[in-house]
């Protein structure tokens, strides 16, 4: 019944949780897992300045591309001994890039966590999960 399943992480608790599940439902069916992080090219993180200013602090494409990679290793421990697993790193919006992916690869199931942790982007412009959820062609699955 599913055979691929894609599960986008960021690093997340929620990101986490959702790799636990589609591992168990994997197991069950012996699924192909493909683990994907998406790295924004232009990345802003808020900060709190002097008298209350929000200046945002812009990283390096470089810097959120070796980030990037060190939550990919850490999904890989996480999935341990799964048998039939890969990853992949993709560059631009993650909601954009996940439903180009389930699209194009014939996935069966996205397993996604809830909030991931673009924090005030997520306020403004709504979850990646909700997005996903909204606009893909396979079930999705939204892990809390």
């Amino acid at each position: 019944m599913f055979n691929k399943i894609l599960v986008p992480v960021d690093g997340s608790e929620a990101a986490w949780r959702a790799l636990e599940y589609a591992t168990a439902l994997g197991e069950k069916f012996n699924s192909t897992i493909t683990i994907v992080h998406v790295v924004q090219a232009h990345y802003t993180l808020p900060t709190v300045g002097i008298n209350g200013e929000i200046p945002f602090i812009s990283l390096n494409i470089q810097e959120v591309e070796a980030t990037g990679y060190k939550i990919i290793e850490l999904a890989k421990e996480r999935i341990g001994g799964y048998p039939t697993f890969e990853t992949s790193l993709e560059f631009g919006h993650p909601a954009e890039r996940i439903l180009s992916l389930a699209s194009n690869n014939a996935y069966d199931l996205i397993v996604i966590g809830s909030r991931g942790l673009s924090g005030i982007s997520e306020f403004f412009l709504g979850s990646i999960s909700n997005n996903v959820s909204q606009s893909s062609t396979v079930p999705v699955m939204i892990i809390k």
